[in-house]
């Protein structure tokens, strides 16, 4: 037997396996299934300020400004916690007693977490009747509490007299013009509380807190 022969006799013969005609098909519809849901799952993740530099679209608390200095499209996204900023809240407060007769002689002072109402004692104490209503300073006080989420407390702020008097005067006198805002309109929430005068002058005061109540 030749060398040849021989070779020819070792060599193994693979039978040619058939596939479907479909089967390629299939293939390529289950890849691209597959790369669809790898893509959604991207977007699903996809960081927001990467996307929009990718883009070239500016973030949502900027301003695009015109070449010549206004504003050409603004781009700035409301705070969903306005309402505990205090600079917010001393202009919202501002706005709602501006031009309205009850509430002159209030002063607003902006504090580090809230924002205080020095009210006139002398209107608070006064009684008027009822034609008079939009000069009444508890009734309009009573209406901006029931408008305004802020947590508030109405204190009485008296100086300081050694024997202890006074804080029983400012407490009795908290809690009488608490009841009066609630009578009118005001949440039950109110708190009322006294305090020692920092300037030695009595004081009323509503205070408006950053925290919103329930």
């Amino acid at each position: 037997m030749s060398g040849e022969s021989f070779i020819r006799v070792g060599e193994v013969k693979h039978q040619e396996i058939k596939q479907p005609v479909w089967l390629m098909s299939f293939a390529d519809f289950a890849g691209c299934l597959l790369a669809s849901f790898v893509l959604l799952y991207s977007l699903a993740q996809t960081d927001r300020e990467k996307m929009q530099n990718a883009f070239g679209i500016a973030p949502a608390d900027t301003e695009i400004v015109a070449e010549d200095g206004a504003a050409k499209e603004s781009m700035a996204a409301k705070d969903a916690q306005e309402g505990r900023d205090t600079d917010y809240l001393a202009n919202l407060l501002a706005t709602k007693i501006e031009g309205i007769t009850a509430f002159e002689g209030v002063k607003i002072e902006p504090q580090l977490d809230s924002v205080v109402l020095d009210l006139p004692m002398a209107r608070l104490t006064a009684t008027g009747g009822t034609d008079e209503r939009d000069k009444d300073l508890i009734f309009a006080l009573a209406g901006m509490l029931a408008n305004i989420p802020n947590e508030a407390a109405l204190s009485a702020d008296l100086p300081q007299d050694g024997t202890g008097a006074n804080w029983t005067t400012g407490m009795t006198l908290a809690n009488r013009l608490a009841q009066r805002l609630k009578d009118g309109g005001a949440p039950d929430t109110l708190l009322a509380r006294t305090a020692i005068s920092g300037d030695g002058a009595p004081h009323v005061r509503l205070v408006f807190t950053r925290e919103a109540g329930e």
